[in-house]
């Protein structure tokens, strides 16, 4: 139907029904019009059957029209059918449970994985609201701020971790990840919610990091006492003159001290993942500690010659260990990772109220791969050269947890085969900040 003004045109076909069916235009003839013209005469029985016909026609059209439009439909019908049909199998196949929720957070589906992990029912569970599930047990505020706060300015949530005791099944631990579609022409919100039981996984890490604090213990007991027997050989074989001897035992001796960084490494991962790391804060100057570090380390190697560029002095607030242990973990790394160079360049600079140290060595390099990785826990760099350069993968790791406990920042600028620059930021301490002792979580 096209619609011009108050008047109307009825097309089918693509042919205009009036002209179909002889009319002329509904409206009325102008005298002028009408001088001189011969005006057929339409009550006849000739002229009747000829509009009779015509409009048979326009009919015929007019179902032929209906028809298209009833197929073009069912076909439309039998594409959204299985457009559906095919999210649904979807949905039911995934093996973790899985919620289709609406914008007002009812749920419109969920799949077999779910109803089997809560102990509910497809009948007390679709069309409720989702903190209404199990006579509330679904309240809970983590989610809460996940749904209503995070999702809706973010649109997707990847691995946001949700703990909570339910009455039937007991205390979980759930791995969460959201995401908002719009579908239909008004661009309806759905929200995809995956729900991944990490319980079971939770347990055995905990479990796994008591083992190795309480190994991590255990060993170094012994090995504190190996050390003090080679340093004894040591001492009796210079009195009698035996240097090949003296050279073995100081080598026993540079292993234990190895041996002894890596249980050191392992408890502080364990006292990381438990919250138990203790700092002692005190307001010192960085450049200090920072040449002071570079001159105990120079000591131990001939190699590598070791240049500082150091801005003017600032104090900052922070464990003067804990950073110390960060500096020397990255001049170490600087010299591991580049046996083909010499030198080693160490800054610091000033900027934004914060202090950033970077060292900068022309060694191997870091793929972009790696350097997204880096500061992951017991993550090692891989390749040809992977077997040369041993250790467990957690000194990046612990150096980039200290640095965060001490709200900084901590990151790596690296080209594979020509070098890499590590670097951390610290805030500068203020003066009204006093020193006091902390146990940092």
């Amino acid at each position: 139907m096209k619609t011009n003004g108050r008047k109307s045109t009825l097309t089918v076909g693509g042919r205009d029904l009036r002209q179909v069916m002889g009319e002329q235009a509904h409206t009325e003839p102008s005298p002028s019009s009408l001088k001189g013209a011969s005006i057929p005469d339409l009550s006849g029985p000739t002229s009747r059957q000829e509009k009779i016909i015509k409009l048979k026609e326009a009919v015929t059209l007019t179902q032929e029209y209906t028809n298209e439009i009833i197929s073009e439909l069912n076909a439309t019908n039998e594409e959204v059918t299985i457009t559906r049909d095919y999210a649904d199998a979807i949905i039911r196949t995934v093996r973790g449970p899985l919620l289709v929720l609406n914008q007002d957070l009812r749920i419109i589906s969920a799949n077999e994985a779910f109803y089997s992990a809560f102990k509910v029912a497809p009948n007390d569970t679709e069309n409720r609201l989702l903190y209404d599930l199990g006579n509330r047990q679904w309240n809970i505020p983590k989610l809460r701020i996940l749904l209503e706060e995070i999702l809706p300015e973010k649109n997707t949530i990847e691995d946001f971790v949700v703990e909570h005791d339910f009455k039937d099944i007991g205390q979980k631990t759930m791995l969460l990840n959201a995401r908002t579609l719009k579908q239909g022409p008004n661009k309806t919100s759905l929200i995809l919610l995956a729900i991944e039981d990490i319980t079971e996984r939770k347990q055995l890490e905990e479990q796994k990091d008591e083992f190795i604090s309480i190994a991590s213990h255990e060993l170094k007991t012994p090995i504190t006492s190996v050390k003090a027997y080679a340093q004894i050989l040591g001492q009796r074989f210079r009195k009698i003159n035996d240097l090949k001897s003296v050279e073995l035992a100081e080598k026993m001796d540079l292993q234990l001290d190895k041996l002894t960084s890596l249980i050191g490494d392992l408890l502080d991962v364990t006292k990381i993942e438990a919250g138990r790391i203790q700092f002692n804060e005190s307001n010192f100057d960085f450049n200090e500690l920072v040449n002071e570090t570079v001159e105990d380390i120079q000591r131990t190697t001939a190699n590598h010659r070791i240049d500082t560029a150091l801005q003017s002095p600032v104090t900052i607030r922070g464990d003067h260990d804990r950073l110390s242990q960060v500096i020397v973990n990255f001049i170490t790394n600087a010299i591991k990772y580049s046996p083909q160079a010499d030198n080693i360049i160490i800054k610091t600079y000033v900027e934004n109220a914060k202090v950033t140290l970077a060292v900068q060595d022309y060694g191997l390099g870091l793929t972009k791969d790696d350097q997204a990785k880096v500061f992951e826990r017991f993550y090692r760099v891989s390749g040809s050269d992977q077997n040369t350069y041993p250790g467990l993968g957690l000194g990046l790791y612990i150096s980039s947890e200290i640095i965060k406990r001490h709200k900084g920042h901590i990151w790596v600028d690296s080209k594979k085969n020509v070098g890499s620059t590590f670097c951390f930021s610290l805030p500068i301490a203020t003066p009204e900040v006093t020193a006091k002792p902390k146990i940092v979580t």
